[in-house]
């Protein structure tokens, strides 16, 4: 994942259902800072639930204080409410439409061995080139659209096509 944010032209999408400081989301942060500074749009969604007790309040905030836009689904509110239970658990990165990652794991230690919470962790991971990337593209910028609540034009989503056959691109990043 990090290999392939490395090579970041356009655009980082992502969206986690749990975000937790440590190794692997502050190499990933690094990452995206230093793509935000190239140029790259970046944008992170994650579950205001899912990271409840691992991410400080308003970290939508800190994020984009570094240039990062960043959008929480579904804000926690202490009432009770039907949509309480709606929560987005999906597991997405995309970078420059045409490399996605999805699977079980999200951004916290526990997910990589690093942190031991519940034993070692195994869970599976996948990455997806070409046409279900593009696919991945979509669904984050709907979500991006439906966790914003604005009204406002929808965005042109044309512009995250990519630029050329995903399957004519450079070689793979290594990844696997």
């Amino acid at each position: 994942m990090k290999k392939a944010m490395e090579r970041a032209e356009k655009f980082i999408f992502v969206q986690y259902f749990i975000i937790h400081p440590g190794k692997m989301w502050d190499e990933m942060l690094e990452i995206m800072r230093r793509k935000v500074a190239e140029g790259v749009d970046v944008r992170v969604i994650y579950d205001d639930i899912g990271c409840l007790y691992t991410l400080p309040g308003n970290y939508d905030k800190t994020l984009r204080d570094m240039g990062i836009a960043c959008e929480v689904f579904n804000r926690y509110r202490p009432v009770v409410s039907l949509r309480l239970n709606n929560r987005d658990h999906r597991k997405i990165l995309v970078i420059d439409g045409h490399t996605g990652f999805t699977g079980g794991v999200n951004l916290a230690d526990e997910y990589i061995n690093e942190r031991v919470r519940f034993g070692h962790w195994k869970d599976s991971g996948i990455v997806l080139d070409g046409d279900a990337a593009w696919s991945f593209t979509v669904m984050f910028l709907q979500m991006w659209r439906l966790a914003a609540i604005r009204d406002e034009a929808p965005e042109d989503w044309q512009k995250y096509l990519p630029a050329e056959d995903p399957f004519e691109r450079r070689p793979r990043c290594g990844y696997v």
